[in-house]
């Protein structure tokens, strides 16, 4: 690679970390370029990039950022999954990709500025999505106003039947 390339490179791969929430490394060993672009393809529709370049390009951009101890994970033929929105699914995605791909693995990343290991990363695909989440929130808080109402309704309704029976009552006896 030129070094107008590498630079070229080491410039995407920051700005696109300018804005991310986590980043996630993985090995991609014996893997061909149809499976990668596969790869690609499910990422970017979870707001993310899948960047495959040489680890001391990866290094540098680790070390530009303050992450150094990411350098770690990067050994053989490595790349990095750079999540926007929803890290969740980024390691669904990777997790689910490795299930079909012996060869490829899932080292580690970080997290909203939290370095995690293969087996957190695991742990992170395993979690519901955000937007998952969002919703359970939602019902969990509608739930007891949803209560009160029916509550309420059930008072009122109560009210109203016992005032139907005494103007029954009162009718019979006038009529």
């Amino acid at each position: 690679m030129a070094h107008i390339e590498k630079n070229y490179m080491v410039k995407q791969i920051n700005q696109h970390l300018k804005d991310a929430s986590g980043l996630i490394v993985a090995n991609f060993e014996n893997l061909k370029a149809v499976e990668i672009n596969a790869l690609r393809r499910k990422l970017e529709k979870n707001s993310s990039r899948l960047f495959l370049t040489k680890n001391t390009l990866l290094r540098r951009v680790f070390s530009e950022f303050k992450c150094e101890e990411i350098s770690k994970y990067l050994q053989g033929k490595s790349g990095v999954a750079i999540c926007r929105k929803d890290p969740v699914s980024v390691a669904k995605t990777l997790f689910d990709f490795s299930k079909e791909h012996e060869t490829f693995k899932v080292r580690g990343g970080v997290v909203d500025g939290e370095f995690i290991n293969e087996s957190k990363t695991k742990e992170l695909s395993e979690l519901p999505s955000k937007d998952i989440l969002r919703a359970t929130v939602l019902m969990r808080m509608k739930s007891p106003i949803s209560g009160l109402v029916n509550v309420l309704n059930g008072s009122i309704r109560g009210l109203v039947v016992a005032l139907n029976q005494i103007n029954k009552q009162k009718e019979g006896k006038s009529g």
